[in-house]
């Protein structure tokens, strides 16, 4: 009797998704992860596993986060029951935009290899603290990173996935261009906040900023392309006294042929605004142009409204905006400044010859610099030099005053960029010109430039790229730092970069790391135990010798 011979079907499917697999870079497939992977190799092609369950979840489905901050999306997957040894998944996280639209990749791992695309490139990693941990590490959050987070886990067959919700607090604030009420549409809205240092507000920001108390009567874009508008006080002109408080809508309009004004949504800043202190008023030329002789740059009104809601700006001076408006901050109502509430209040759109006072917006970090070769070095010129080797520039007496003010402490005086020598002290000491006087910026006055010699403060803007500590298997010397840097793509970090990444990208790292001067520090914007005084800052170790072994800050100005 002749007997047929009959394959077994799974390693004949398994031989099959190769193959199909096999041509997908020939059709386009381009994020370089391809589910031969998913095959877990172990050695007989199955590609699913009897009475074993995976699963899914998020122990977070919602989640608020702030302009500049970092904020973790959890993720676990396990299985039922429990397996034995682990396996090798695909864990992919895509974004679904609050405005609609396709959802996008973020990141896709499997094993040891990530990647992550497009804007989110180098601002997310997997967390991976445990074993089945897939939650999304993202950093410096920026104003359109609000939307729908999917984190997908795949084991052959087996695909699972949960949601997590991403929103960002701030505030929001009505906007009508110079040119009047009614004259955007939803593109044009899209724009006018973008330049503001906004987005398009979400109707949940709207529905927030309502139940806080915005009421308002004209009628804005928001992010999901429909029109609505809040009203707190019923009243005749803003849908009658007949309706209810609430947040009005006319639903979703024509995108390009409907004009309406837009609700637009900032967050918190990484600067300073302030209302400058000069001696004249100024048209809006000259406006512009003081704030750039301060270090600074006129103020946007999202930059306004972020340090009024949380900064608690309150100034009763109208000022000049960026945008030409007119405009002036108060948190605690008082007579003479507009109506008993919190609020910016608006004067519209003076004409530009007009003289009114300024809000400018800094974004600096100050901090003291002493090079390599010891304490009070520098003349003035050497000061200048350092400090732009380090990415910054000679801090102004203005900079240094803030930055005494939000707690530098530091006894050794400096060089300001008008050629005085000063130093910030906020607990009066005995070293430190004695703990008779108070505390304050003391200061030196005007010194030779070429005579004399001191330390130097320094400062630095908000970078365009990235600071990160290196993960390297050793410890390296400061040749075999700076390489290992441009190995991976990027280059030794500055100590005016360090600084910044500290202050405005919340780095927090309590591992000392070569940087370009030779120098060795680590950045702590959480204190803990065994990483320095509890409090926030940059430790420095000074300038060790280069053989020693340690670790390394690089910088990637791809950000």
């Amino acid at each position: 009797m002749t007997r047929m011979m009959v394959a077994h079907p799974l390693p004949l499917l398994a031989i099959l998704l190769q193959l199909l697999l096999s041509c997908l870079p020939a059709l386009g497939y381009s994020n370089r992860f391809f589910y031969q992977d998913i095959l877990n190799g172990n050695g007989n092609g199955e590609i699913h596993f009897n009475g074993v369950k995976l699963h899914v979840d998020s122990s977070q489905p919602s989640m608020f986060a702030l302009r500049g901050s970092n904020a973790t999306l959890s993720c676990r997957y396990w299985y039922e029951p429990e397996l034995s040894s682990p396996r090798r998944v695909r864990v992919k996280w895509s974004w679904l935009p609050v405005m609609g639209g396709h959802e996008t990749d973020v990141l896709v791992a499997i094993g040891p290899r990530i990647h992550s695309f497009g804007d989110f490139r180098d601002r997310v990693y997997l967390r991976q603290d445990s074993p089945g941990d897939a939650s999304l590490v993202m950093t410096e959050l920026q104003l359109n990173d609000t939307g729908r987070y999917r984190c997908e886990v795949i084991d052959g067959l087996e695909d699972k996935s949960a949601t997590v919700d991403l929103e960002l607090r701030g505030v929001v604030f009505p906007y009508q261009p110079p040119h009047g009420r009614y004259n955007l549409t939803y593109h044009d809205a899209q724009q006018v906040c973008q330049e503001q240092d906004s987005t398009l507000a979400t109707f949940e920001q709207l529905f927030q900023a309502w139940e806080d108390g915005l009421d308002w009567c004209n009628a804005g874009w928001l992010a999901d392309g429909t029109v609505q508008y809040p009203i707190t006080k019923p009243r005749s002109p803003c849908g009658g006294l007949g309706l209810a408080p609430g947040v009005r809508s006319y639903g979703r309009r024509h995108r390009h042929l409907h004009r309406y004004d837009v609700f637009c949504f900032s967050s918190s800043l990484r600067g300073k605004v302030y209302y400058l202190q000069h001696p004249q008023k100024l048209n809006l030329t000259e406006a512009q142009q003081a704030c750039l002789n301060d270090g600074a740059q006129i103020a946007k009104v999202g930059q306004l409204y972020a340090a009024w809601k949380f900064m608690g700006l309150d100034r009763c001076d109208a000022g000049w905006l960026a945008d030409g408006s007119l405009r002036y901050p108060i948190t605690n109502p008082r007579r003479n400044c507009g109506p008993m509430e919190p609020g910016v209040r608006s004067f519209g759109f003076a004409p530009p010859h007009h003289k009114h006072g300024v809000y400018c917006y800094s974004a600096v970090v100050v901090f003291p610099y002493q090079p390599p070769h010891g304490r009070y070095n520098l003349t003035y010129h050497d000061a200048q030099q350092v400090c732009q080797e380090q990415d910054s520039t000679l801090a102004t007496f203005e900079q240094l005053f803030q930055a005494w003010k939000e707690g530098l402490n530091w006894c050794n005086a400096g060089w300001l960029a008008d050629g005085t020598v000063q130093y910030p002290i906020t607990k009066p000491r005995r070293p430190c010109g004695g703990l008779g006087l108070a505390p304050g910026v003391r200061s030196y006055g005007s010194r030779h430039r070429h005579l004399h010699r001191y330390d130097v403060f320094c400062s630095s803007s908000p970078l365009r790229g990235k600071v990160y500590y290196l993960q390297h298997p050793q410890k390296l010397n400061l040749t075999e730092a700076q390489q290992a840097c441009f190995s991976n793509g990027a280059q030794i970090a500055k100590v005016g970069q360090l600084y910044v990444a500290w202050r405005f990208m919340g780095l927090n790292r309590c591992d000392a790391g070569w940087l370009a001067d030779g120098s060795l520090r680590y950045p702590v914007t959480n204190p803990s135990r065994n990483c320095g005084p509890l409090e926030p800052g940059v430790r420095s170790f000074g300038f060790p010798p280069p053989y020693q072994k340690h670790g390394v800050y690089c910088y990637s100005a791809a950000g």
